[in-house]
């Protein structure tokens, strides 16, 4: 599964270097194992494994090669979801469904009885 590292650091993907450090050093004390009130070590380290790739240049166009092929597989299935001829054909297939399982309900009656 793919993991939105924008999404984990809770910033935009235009979101420059000094963004990045700043909302990771926020988030980081918030979330520190060693905070009694607010710390998750699970959620610790997702925020270390998030800024340890977006605030190494390389390693963030690499990550962002993937995030975009990711965005427009998701914009395309959201568009597919919304499209109204999916919709006309999920409509018709549940008729069909529905229509032959009522004609064998109908056999199984009759020849019940």
């Amino acid at each position: 599964m793919f993991a939105d590292l924008y999404e984990t650091l809770e910033i935009s993907p235009n979101a420059n270097s000094e963004t990045v450090e700043r909302v990771f050093r926020y988030l980081a004390m918030r979330y520190h194992p060693d905070n009694q009130q607010t710390g998750d070590e699970a959620r610790f380290s997702e925020l270390v494994e998030a800024h340890n790739t977006l605030k190494d240049p390389v390693k963030r166009a690499q990550y962002d090669v993937a995030y975009k092929e990711h965005a427009g597989l998701r914009r395309e299935l959201t568009e597919e979801a919304g499209n109204k001829k999916g919709l006309g054909r999920d409509s018709e297939l549940k008729s069909k469904l529905l229509s032959l399982l009522y004609t064998k309900r109908r056999h199984e009656v009759g020849s019940n009885h």
